[in-house]
């Protein structure tokens, strides 16, 4: 195989702290804007779960950052939005405790035939949706040809151009029957690659290739998914009370789930709350049992044995508008990035056990030939330079004709967002001369269509693995991708990666260093800037059993009980 993931879990307790870190030792290792992800469960979550007395009333109370945008899969990018699918929908794989794929709604992982091309997958028996319909091979099929489908406009169709025809498809040359997917019969689903993907049934873990009910979604058309009443589900919980707008909802369990038995839990009440000090207070009243936080909160909670602390091979960063006259300019961005202090950023203004980001992939991957990790074999290629940044910026407004300069960072409205913007705003106002910076913190769906709609100058986001390779964040930037939302368009980056996906598929050391060629390019380029490697910290309530915190995919509370 040309990948494989190999991810290590370390517990331990430290000075009275419940810590869970991930050290991830991958070998080519793959939301989540911040954005995509899939649901990661694993054994040792049934484990604590099948142990443990569990309360009477299985009642979980959770705190979340960001309003959630869509229900509808093909739509779901966000990492709030994926979330949400990995609680109330399933695919055919999910993602264990060490990130490996295992087997959902398939019996079974197979084994491809055709030199790696195809895929027949058998679908489980007796699963059906929350209505009661069986689940079959044709939903699948339907789901695919409707993301992939120009029509659909899905920021995540992409995803699917390892499959035959598929970028072809997006691309409004072939018709979405031409894609390689195709239900044999009702349980049977085969798959035919463009080309091969050693790690494709991992990739299929992901809710953009969950399933889809043709005969719910066309009833409901453009509604589908905007609310808990127009969208169907197939996973452990159900939505009730979202109707597109509020920021509380309620997962109930899904009583036509096909392994409900192994569901503890009655309902879950989610709240989004966006000031870090009142997730802190809600959880101090035992009105949240889980709930995120960050910076200071983090530091000051490191005794408290409701800590919990996740590492993610994820990298926060900015991105430049490229199709505006300051950041068309090269010196401008290169400028921009040599003023940020990455390291600064992460331990005096974070604090939350975030670490400098070395370059746009993180550390976490490993090769599996050299056994080196991806992102230290390079270096440190993002460096600060006060005194070349000045320099460069100087040279920039002579270039684009400017004396002086305005530029707004778009970011969300959530405390830890605008705490870095402030940073930036801060570090670049003193650094380049002339230059003033405001910043624009909007709910984070706006901050979404913003983005997507190229509607800012600098605008703040960040990705969490999806599948395990370094390609998941490259492609990020390849100047078709829905994501690049700089519109940056580097004809030798497109080149870099059509090797790395294509020409270099079944050449292992070759493809690891164009990758890491395309990484180096990024960095000197600079149309997105990373500012440090993510850790999320949690507060979970002692209560709790059965959370997991996997190096892929989305918390998950299929497993998880009240004792």
């Amino acid at each position: 195989m040309l990948v494989n993931a190999i991810l290590a879990e370390n517990q331990k307790n430290e000075r009275g702290v419940r810590m869970i870190k991930r050290k991830t030792g991958i070998i080519a290792f793959g939301a989540a804007l911040v954005l995509m992800a899939g649901c990661s469960t694993g054994k040792e979550a049934n484990k604590n779960t099948a142990n443990s007395t569990v309360t009477e009333e299985q009642v979980l109370k959770v705190g979340i950052e960001s309003e959630l945008s869509t229900a509808d899969v093909s739509l779901a990018m966000d990492n709030t939005a994926c979330s949400v699918m990995s609680q109330v929908g399933e695919g055919l794989f999910s993602f264990d405790v060490n990130g490996e794929a295992k087997a959902a709604l398939a019996q079974e992982k197979v084994e491809p035939t055709n030199d790696g091309m195809t895929y027949t997958f058998t679908l489980r028996e007796g699963a059906t949706w929350s209505n009661g319909d069986p689940i079959t091979a044709q939903d699948f099929e339907y789901s695919w040809k409707r993301t992939v489908a120009p029509d659909t406009a899905s920021p995540q169709a992409y995803y699917f151009e390892g499959i035959k025809n598929a970028k072809a498809i997006s691309a409004g040359e072939k018709d979405p029957d031409e894609l390689g997917v195709k239900a044999l019969d009702e349980h049977t689903l085969e798959v035919e690659l463009a080309y091969p993907m050693s790690y494709f049934q991992q990739l299929l873990a992901v809710p953009a290739f969950y399933p889809l009910n043709q005969t719910f979604v066309e009833e409901h058309a453009d509604s589908y998914g905007t609310t808990a009443e127009t969208t169907l589900f197939n996973g452990p919980f159900v939505m009730v009370g979202w109707d597109g707008l509020n920021n509380s909802w309620t997962y109930e369990k899904n009583t036509a789930y096909w392994d409900k038995e192994n569901v503890a839990l009655d309902k879950v009440e989610v709240e989004v709350i966006k000031e870090i000090n009142t997730g802190k207070n809600l959880f101090d009243a035992e009105q949240l049992d889980f709930v995120k936080i960050t910076g200071d909160i983090v530091a000051q909670e490191k005794e408290n044995p409701a800590l919990t602390i996740r590492e993610l091979p994820g990298t926060y960063y900015i991105q430049l508008n490229t199709e505006t006259t300051l950041f068309a300019n090269k010196k401008a961005r290169q400028a921009v990035a040599l003023a940020l202090d990455s390291e600064k950023l992460a331990n005096n203004v974070l604090n939350d056990g975030s670490k400098k980001a070395l370059g746009f992939v993180p550390t976490g991957f490993v090769s599996q030939d050299s056994g080196k990790d991806f992102a230290e074999e390079i270096g440190d290629i993002n460096p600060v330079d006060l005194t070349e940044a000045a320099s460069l910026w100087e040279e920039a407004k002579k270039e684009v004709g400017l004396s002086e300069a305005e530029v707004n960072i778009l970011c969300s409205d959530s405390d830890n967002a605008k705490k870095i913007s402030e940073f930036m705003q801060g570090s670049l106002m003193e650094t380049l001369s002339g230059l003033k910076v405001t910043i624009s913190a909007v709910p984070f769906n706006n901050r979404l269509e913003k983005s997507r709609s190229g509607e800012f100058d600098i605008v703040l986001g960040g990705w969490t693995p999806v599948y395990a390779d370094p390609i998941d964040f490259l492609n990020l930037l390849q100047s078709e991708n829905s994501n690049n939302f700089g519109r940056w368009n580097n004809q030798k980056f497109d080149g870099l990666l059509a090797d790395a996906n294509k020409t270099y598929a079944n050449d292992y050391q070759k493809r690891w260093q164009v990758m890491q060629e395309a990484d180096q390019l990024v960095a000197e380029e600079a149309p997105l800037i990373p500012l440090y490697q993510i850790t999320e910290a949690y507060l979970v309530n002692e209560k709790v059993d059965g959370l997991t915190f996997g190096p892929l995919g989305s918390i998950c509370y299929k497993n998880v009980s009240i004792k």
